[in-house]
Formats: structure tokens, C-alpha cells, sequence
């Protein structure tokens, strides 16, 4: 390793790579990662959270907020691998959708 690149041109040069793109790229690294533990019982376990909003960012809606009634929100999707405790996905939706049943 001959250099340690800033986070802010990691961050550029990721932004430049197209969605479809960046998902080919991570899905088969992750797979990788979970292959072993597939063959073993275990539990998807998803967690909801809510994110508040203070702009008028892309997505949000008014839905279920605890802290900031009335006020617009994402929701964090988070599936986890219960027995690893290892991150399978984040998904995030708009405010409306904040019951599991939505991931």
C-alpha cells in the first residue's frame, strides 16, 4: 500500500458509480461474507428505526414518529443475521412505511 486516500474522495468516487453498477460490484463481496452461515439455522431479524427530518429531503412522509410527531421522516429497514450479528441490508423508506411489514 503505497497511500491512504481522504474519505472525501472515497466519497466522490463512489457517488460516480452507477446504482446498478455498485450493486453488482458489493452483492457477490457480501454473499462471500454469508455464504458459510447459510447452511446453519438462523434468524432474519428486522429492525425498524425512524429517522426525522428537518428538510424537505427526498422520500419523506409523514408517518409513525415518536420524538417528532407531525414532522416528516425516513425509516431505516435494518436486517440483521440474529445468531452473527453481522448487517445483511439497509433499506430506506419513506416515512409511511415504518411497520415491518413494509421491508
Amino acid at each position: 500500500m503505497n497511500k491512504i486516500i481522504s474519505e472525501d474522495s472515497l466519497r466522490r468516487a463512489l457517488a460516480r458509480i452507477d446504482e446498478q453498477a455498485s450493486q453488482a460490484w458489493l452483492r457477490p463481496a457480501l454473499m462471500s461474507s454469508v455464504r458459510e452461515a447459510l447452511d446453519r439455522d438462523w434468524i432474519l431479524d428486522i429492525d425498524a428505526s425512524v429517522k426525522p427530518l428537518y428538510g424537505k429531503e427526498e422520500g419523506a412522509l409523514k408517518g409513525y414518529n415518536p420524538r417528532k410527531p407531525g414532522r416528516p421522516s425516513h425509516v431505516l429497514h435494518t436486517y440483521w443475521v440474529s445468531p452473527l450479528r453481522q448487517v445483511l441490508d439497509v433499506q430506506l423508506t419513506a416515512g409511511n412505511q415504518h411497520a415491518s411489514a413494509h421491508a
